[in-house]
């Protein structure tokens, strides 16, 4: 017997379709323009954009519009969200989540391509650019694919010139970038010269950089590496065209310089670590670096009970200055990793490995928060979601764009 349908069910139909009807009758917003759409649209949020994705055909054609995509980055390029990365057991999760910061709550789901020949265990988020993500090799951080988790979109990076010589080459060290002046997303891979030989025997050989444009086709070679030779590059962390890290000299991994790499002029440069007193300093683990409020940060976690917060701050662009700005106490004897300063001023963090956080500076109060449909550890980055497409920024046929068969949820 089939089941008749309740009032409520057919009440909400027929508003489904009024409201349908409203969008192309006379004097409704399907008489505007296309410009005019454009401009009304693309001052939305991701989170809204995504749903009127789902109002109708000539909308999503609309959004998946060049003009639309570039209009809504345009206004939308410096507002940053969280993107959460799930660990399943035993391996990394192929599902991206975008967090509604104004809620803390799950709004958009996303497959990562990966696949048999990409295993989740063996494949790393490096960093997020423009609403692009980068994905290296977990173990020998070489450049894999480059997607942007909107659109669906991804391109394979392809090897490098030098991958011939596997036996003396190591990748220590990778990142995307943006060139203003070129208006190009780019990546940088850094490596060994003699790797296999020992350290001292890299020191004699050098180390190595070289750049792809991505749509360009090919690999070339930074001629002028910094004559200091680090041991290791951590806590890579990308801010308006510069990627940085911080960098140890030797074994003992103490925490002695930031480098970064400035993809308009392609070039690196040495920056200043913050007048903390190295006295208790054992090492990089007493140290973080991220970005936060479109700074470089430095977490100094050689205090037990508490952890300062440095950002390091542009003056006009002519002088950068640390500061300690934040002082917050621990809690569990947990590391704390501040990803996002909130609208309230609250600063939102990961706590371990499975809390996520904020912390109330001013009242030094710490509230916790649950993100439903995560119950296993995670991994939390900030992101720029972008409706550009892949194809526009690669252009011509040299590179192939290809799509994510599983579906954003």
């Amino acid at each position: 017997m089939t089941r008749k349908p309740s009032k409520a069910f057919l009440f909400a139909k027929e508003r489904r379709s009024k409201k349908r009807r409203n969008i192309s009758r006379p004097g409704g917003i399907g008489k505007l323009s296309k410009n005019d759409l454009i401009n009304i649209l693309s001052r939305l949020t991701a989170k809204t954009i995504l749903t009127c994705c789902s109002v109708c055909k000539s909308w999503r054609t609309l959004i998946s519009d060049p003009e639309f995509a570039n209009r809504h980055f345009e206004r939308d390029h410096d507002q940053e969200e969280v993107v959460l990365r799930p660990d399943g057991p035993g391996s990394l999760s192929r599902t991206l989540i975008l967090i509604d910061l104004d809620r803390l709550k799950p709004y958009a789901q996303f497959s990562l391509p990966l696949n048999d020949q990409l295993p989740f265990s063996g494949i790393e988020v490096v960093n997020s650019c423009n609403g692009l993500l980068y994905l290296s090799s977990y173990l020998d951080k070489n450049p894999v694919l480059v997607c942007n988790p909107i659109t669906r979109e991804y391109i394979n990076i392809p090897a490098t010139h030098t991958d011939h010589q596997q036996e003396r080459l190591q990748a220590v060290a990778s990142g995307l970038g943006f060139s203003l002046k070129s208006n190009q997303y780019k990546l940088l891979r850094i490596f060994d010269v003699g790797y296999g030989h020992g350290f001292d025997n890299l020191r004699s050989h050098g180390r190595q950089a070289e750049i792809y444009t991505l749509g360009k086709g090919s690999w070339r070679v930074i001629d002028q590496f910094p004559p200091r030779i680090p041991h290791s590059f951590l806590f890579g962390t990308y801010l308006k065209g510069t990627i940085s890290w911080a960098c140890a000299n030797d074994i003992n991994d103490k925490f002695d310089f930031i480098i970064s790499f400035n993809f308009d002029k392609e070039q690196f440069e040495f920056v200043s670590l913050p007048p903390y007193s190295a006295a208790n300093h054992k090492g990089i683990s007493d140290l973080r670096m991220q970005g936060l409020g479109g700074c470089i940060s430095v977490c100094d976690f050689s205090c037990a009970e508490y952890f300062d917060i440095w950002l390091l701050k542009d003056f006009g662009g002519k002088k950068k200055i640390w500061s300690k700005d934040y002082r917050i106490h621990m809690l569990h004897g947990k590391v704390h990793q501040p990803i996002r300063i909130l609208n309230n001023e609250e600063i939102l963090m990961i706590q371990g490995l499975n809390a996520m956080v904020s912390y109330n500076h001013l009242r030094m109060k710490l509230r916790r928060h649950k993100i439903c449909g995560i119950q296993s550890h995670f991994g939390a980055s900030i992101h720029i979601p972008s409706f550009v497409s892949l194809k526009d920024i690669v252009g011509g046929d040299e590179v192939e764009v290809l799509i994510v068969k599983v579906k954003c949820m």
